[in-house]
């Protein structure tokens, strides 16, 4: 009798810990869709002025991490999945915008001091970072502690794949249906179908458009 409830409870987990997260947390700052699933409670940071809105049939696999700081905005759309150890972190006005469908891999990173757009159906594999900001260097006398940020946004289209332990420098604006090669690091922007591999990432092919 035990072992059939205790593998009930399990089963159902991730339902009902999402359902405890979306009534103990959930405000006017932070807004929690319907069938949120979660497998363990993630670690929320959020400013007063910053805002959160997790869509529908939205997954948080353990440890996930979302940080919202001053007057920044994260949008994680329908259906969407977010794996073990995801760390998203947004700073000053930036606009993280997750479309749906999209599926982030396990440890990967989005440092967004400045704006993260995401196109529906992009697959971002594990240990991925997202990288919108670099320290200033160029001040004689000063430690690159000390010399602040710049900060550009990233795009990436619909339908994209980003490999494992890829890295996107500022700036960088992937049109749809790129793909990236595993460790690639990707510091230009490039055009649509495009494969890219490389550190730094160059085309080694196109991608057919009907190609799935």
């Amino acid at each position: 009798m035990f072992y059939p409830l205790l593998k009930l409870f399990y089963d159902k987990k991730p339902i009902i810990l999402g359902w405890i997260y979306k009534v103990l947390f959930s405000n006017k700052n932070l807004k929690i869709g319907k069938n949120f699933k979660c497998d363990s409670f993630p670690i929320i940071t959020l400013d007063k002025n910053a805002k959160i809105h997790l869509g529908d049939n939205l997954i948080f696999r353990r440890n996930v991490e979302i940080r919202t700081h001053q007057n920044s905005r994260l949008t994680i759309g329908d259906n969407c999945r977010v794996d073990r150890g995801v760390r998203i972190l947004s700073t000053n006005k930036s606009h993280i915008d997750i479309s749906s469908g999209v599926r982030i891999g396990l440890y990967s990173v989005f440092n967004g001091g400045d704006s993260i757009f995401i196109g529906k159906d992009t697959l971002i594999s594990g240990f991925v970072y997202l990288q919108t900001s670099m320290h200033n260097y160029f001040e004689e006398g000063k430690n690159i502690q000390e010399q602040g940020y710049t900060h550009k946004r990233i795009i990436l289209g619909e339908d994209c794949w980003l490999g494992t332990h890829a890295v996107i420098f500022p700036g960088v604006n992937l049109k749809n249906k790129v793909i990236v090669g595993s460790s690639s690091v990707v510091n230009k922007s490039f055009e649509e179908s495009a494969i890219i591999a490389g550190s730094p990432a160059k085309i080694i092919k196109k991608r057919k458009i009907n190609e799935i």
